[in-house]
C-alpha cells in the first residue's frame, strides 16, 4: 500500500512540473492567452502584473508612458506625448494602400523619438489600410492620434472614426496581422489610441458654443458608446487646436470677454492648445540661423527672446491681456491657456502644443534646431502635456521635418529665394544635429520621466 502512495505521488510531482514547464512557454509567447484576455478586461477590473512593455493608464495600453487624464498639476515638469504632425502619406484618388511601404517606413523612422503616431483616415476606404499601420504602431509602442474633423453643418458626425473602431471591436479578440507579420487584436489597437483630433482654429467660425457642440457629439458618438454593453472607447480624447492667442479670439480673462471680445474655449474640452510657429522669415528674421559667420549663440538669443514671450513658462504666473502691445502678458500662450481653462471651467481640460519643425519654400529660413529645443524644453516646464510637431511631410507650400532625416533641404535665402541645395557635408550635419535633439527629447520622456516603465538596457 505504501509503495503504490509513493507511485502515485511520484506521477502527480510529474504532472505538476509539466503544468508549471507549459505555463512558463504560453507565458512567453509573443501575442499570449494572457494577453488577448488582458484585452478583453474593462480599465476598472483588477489585473495580473502586466507583461513587459504594457502600462497602466486609463487603460492598458502597449506603448512607452500611460494613456491616461493628466491634471495641471501633474502635468508639470513632464511632456509625455510625443508626435509629428502630417506623418501619413496620401492623396486624394489614389488607395492608400499604394503609399503602403512608405508610410511604414515614416512609422519606423518616427517610432525612434516619438511617443504617439499621427494617422489620417481621410476616406472610409482608408480604413483596412489604416488598421495595418496601426498594428505598426502597436508593435513599435506607438500611442495613436486619429485626425477626423466634423462640423455642425456636416452630416454623420465622426464617421470615418465610428467605422474604424467598430470594425476593431467586432475583431477585439482576434490576432489581427499586418502585411509585416506584425500582430495585435483588436482591442490591444483601440487601447492604444489616445485621442481624436476633431477640428482645428474654429472659434471664430463655430464661436463657443458650436466648439461645444462638436465636443458633445465627439462624446455621444465615440466616446460613450456602448457596444455589446461596454463603452470600449471611453478612454479615448478629444483634441481641439486653437489659433494662437496674440492672432486669435480664444479669453484668458474677463477682460477680454468683456473689453477685447474674445471667446471662452469649450468648457467641454480636453486635449486643448495652440499652434504658434517661430518661422523665421527671409523678410523678417534678423539673419539667416545657418548663414555664413552666423553663431549658434546669436541664434539661441533670438530663440530665447521669442520664446519668453510665447512659450516660457513663469512659475509666478503672468497677468494676462489681449492687447496689440508685444510682451509675454499679451503673447504667452502657456499663460493664456492656462487662463482659458479657468475661465471656461474646463475641467477634464489637458494642454497640448503644436509646435514648429518645417520651413516654407521661397518664404523662410530653414528652422534652426535650436528654436525646436527650446518649444521642448519650455513645454516641458509648464502643465502641457504633448508636443506635436508641424509638419513632418510637405504640405502646400512647406517642406516638413522629413527632409532633415532624408537629406534633401533646400537653403532658401534673399538672394535665393527659390532655394540652393545645401552641400553634402552641410546635409548631414542638418541631419546629425536633428536626430540628436528628437533623441533627447525622446530619452528624457522615456528613461527619465517615466524610466521607471522602460529601462535602458533595450530591455522593458
Amino acid at each position: 500500500m505504501h509503495h503504490t502512495f509513493a507511485k502515485i505521488a511520484l506521477v502527480l510531482g510529474r504532472i505538476l512540473t509539466i503544468l508549471i514547464l507549459v505555463g512558463i512557454v504560453r507565458q512567453s509567447a509573443w501575442v499570449s492567452a494572457e494577453e488577448i484576455s488582458l484585452s478583453r478586461l474593462d480599465s476598472t477590473q483588477n489585473r495580473p502584473k502586466l507583461r513587459p512593455g504594457y502600462v497602466q493608464g486609463d487603460v492598458v495600453s502597449y506603448s512607452y508612458v500611460p494613456n491616461k487624464r493628466w491634471t495641471r498639476q501633474e502635468a508639470c515638469g513632464i511632456l509625455p506625448y510625443l508626435c509629428e504632425y502630417g506623418l501619413q502619406k496620401h492623396k486624394d484618388g489614389t488607395p492608400l494602400k499604394s503609399y503602403h511601404r512608405e508610410n511604414i517606413r515614416r512609422i519606423d523612422m518616427v517610432s525612434r523619438w516619438s511617443t504617439a503616431v499621427m494617422l489620417y483616415p481621410r476616406r472610409r476606404s482608408y480604413r483596412d489600410e489604416i488598421i495595418n499601420l496601426m498594428i505598426r504602431c502597436f508593435k513599435n509602442r506607438q500611442l495613436i492620434v486619429l485626425r477626423v474633423y466634423w462640423s455642425p453643418r456636416e452630416p454623420d458626425p465622426y464617421s470615418q472614426a465610428v467605422d474604424l473602431l467598430e470594425t476593431l471591436w467586432a475583431k477585439r479578440n482576434m490576432v489581427l496581422t499586418s502585411p509585416e507579420g506584425d500582430r495585435a487584436t483588436g482591442r490591444q489597437l483601440i487601447n492604444n489610441v489616445l485621442m481624436i483630433k476633431l477640428g482645428d482654429e474654429g472659434l471664430g467660425a463655430f464661436g463657443t458654443e458650436g466648439l461645444e457642440l462638436i465636443h458633445k457629439k465627439f462624446y455621444d458618438t465615440i466616446k460613450h458608446r456602448v457596444m455589446d454593453g461596454k463603452k470600449p472607447f471611453a478612454h479615448i480624447k478629444a483634441w481641439y487646436n486653437m489659433i494662437g492667442y496674440w492672432n486669435g479670439c480664444y479669453a484668458a480673462t474677463q477682460k477680454d470677454l468683456d473689453i477685447h471680445k474674445h471667446r471662452k474655449i469649450p468648457s467641454n474640452a480636453e486635449f486643448i492648445g495652440t499652434d504658434v510657429y517661430q518661422w523665421w522669415g527671409l523678410k523678417w528674421a534678423p539673419f539667416d540661423p545657418y548663414g555664413g559667420g552666423i553663431t549658434r549663440a546669436q541664434v539661441q538669443r533670438v530663440v530665447d527672446y521669442w520664446h519668453s514671450h510665447f512659450t516660457g513658462y513663469y512659475p509666478e504666473g503672468l497677468k494676462m491681456e489681449a492687447t496689440d502691445k508685444p510682451s509675454p502678458e499679451s503673447q504667452n500662450e502657456t499663460h493664456a491657456m492656462i487662463g482659458a481653462i479657468e475661465l471656461a471651467n474646463a475641467q477634464n481640460a489637458m494642454m497640448f502644443f503644436i509646435a514648429l519643425s518645417a520651413q516654407i519654400r521661397c518664404t523662410t529660413y530653414t528652422t534652426p534646431i535650436e528654436t525646436m529645443d527650446a518649444y521642448y524644453d519650455n513645454l516641458k516646464a509648464g502643465p502641457w502635456v504633448g508636443l506635436s510637431w508641424w509638419h513632418f511631410g510637405d504640405f502646400a507650400d512647406m517642406e516638413g521635418a522629413i527632409h532633415y532625416v532624408d537629406k534633401d533641404f533646400r537653403h532658401y535665402t534673399p538672394q535665393h529665394p527659390k532655394g540652393i541645395a545645401y552641400s553634402r557635408q552641410q546635409l548631414d550635419k542638418l541631419h546629425d544635429e536633428f536626430i540628436v535633439s528628437r533623441m533627447r527629447m525622446f530619452e528624457d520622456v522615456v528613461y527619465n520621466q517615466f524610466g521607471h516603465l522602460n529601462l535602458r538596457d533595450g530591455g522593458f
